[in-house]
């Protein structure tokens, strides 16, 4: 009596655990959907999230399987964290913490060992091997993007809205040296640099960016790449330490036109618009990974 009871408490709280998480990821499914359009990356950073919450439509008993099922979700875990520190987006921390409560709840939920039918196991491995398959995706977006310049999905995200503004933007332009310089003015006549924003993460929100018109420098050079590559220009972003002042870091571009690679501080020049004084304007460079004469560089990307 007290076993079927139990059964019955058991089979009660996963079928409630499996709708919270279920809700959980369409609502950020439906939130995301405008980025999937133009990011595949991000589209698989959310698999991540949605694909272990189907291990808890079914009642795992053995412990090979159980074993399978904790050992993908520390994987998750971890792939997580690491998309975090390469591509500073929040999605990363919602999966991680998403994951944490999952290994939390299968410790906490009935594991007396026994037999699971052959159904389940099969089940179990399909949804690891697809998993598995999502993770190595992952990898390859996060360390191995083909043209790292032009991704979308990383520190650099943009979604359908943004890609119509850049086409706006340069609408009377034929070359991309003309888009280029578009974009460039629409910024820095549009936007100012926001010296009351002290973040504990920064990461870059385009909606933010452009809605508010504010931000500093992380906000804008990812902007500028934004606005740049959905034109399909190809555009780097940089950051660095100051040779002088290792404590002062910055954020700028590195954009390709008109056969040449050329640094450009749109953050500097939107200062400079401010207070009328000299540009810093476009200066050509012999490759994007050239040294910088001011800044150690720490990070292309």
């Amino acid at each position: 009596m007290k076993t079927k009871k139990a059964t019955k408490t058991n089979a009660k709280s996963r079928i409630i655990f499996f709708a919270i998480v279920l809700t959980y990821n369409l609502l950020l499914g439906l939130y995301l959907k405008d980025f999937f359009v133009l990011s595949p990356m991000l589209m698989t950073l959310y698999l991540l999230s949605a694909l272990p919450t189907l291990f808890f439509v079914l009642k795992i008993r053995s412990t090979p399987m159980r074993a399978i099922v904790y050992i993908l979700l520390i994987f998750v875990l971890g792939m997580s964290a690491v998309s975090f520190v390469c591509c500073r987006r929040f999605l990363t921390i919602m999966t991680m913490l998403e994951m944490v409560v999952m290994l939390m709840h299968l410790a906490l939920s009935n594991n007396n060992s026994g037999k699971d039918k052959l159904q389940t196991k099969i089940y179990v491995l399909t949804v690891s091997v697809l998993i598995v398959v999502t993770l190595l995706f992952s990898y390859n977006f996060v360390f191995k993007p083909e043209v790292p310049y032009l991704n979308n999905g990383g520190a650099t995200l943009w979604d359908t809205q943004t890609e119509e503004l850049a086409d706006e933007i340069c609408s009377d332009c034929d070359t991309d040296e003309e888009k280029v310089k578009a974009i460039y003015e629409w910024m820095i006549h549009n936007f100012e640099y926001d010296y009351g924003y002290t973040p504990m993460v920064q990461y870059f929100n385009v909606h933010q960016t452009i809605e508010t018109r504010k931000g500093i420098c992380y906000d804008f050079s990812h902007l500028f790449a934004a606005l740049c590559r959905s034109q399909n220009i190809p555009c780097y972003v940089v950051d660095g330490d100051k040779r002088n002042n290792a404590q002062y870091h910055h954020t700028w571009n590195r954009v390709y036109f008109d056969g040449s690679w050329w640094n450009i501080d749109v953050t500097f020049d939107i200062v400079q618009t401010k207070k009328q004084e000299q540009l810093y304007w476009f200066r050509k460079i012999i490759n994007p990974y050239a040294q910088d004469k001011e800044y150690q560089i720490t990070k292309i990307y």
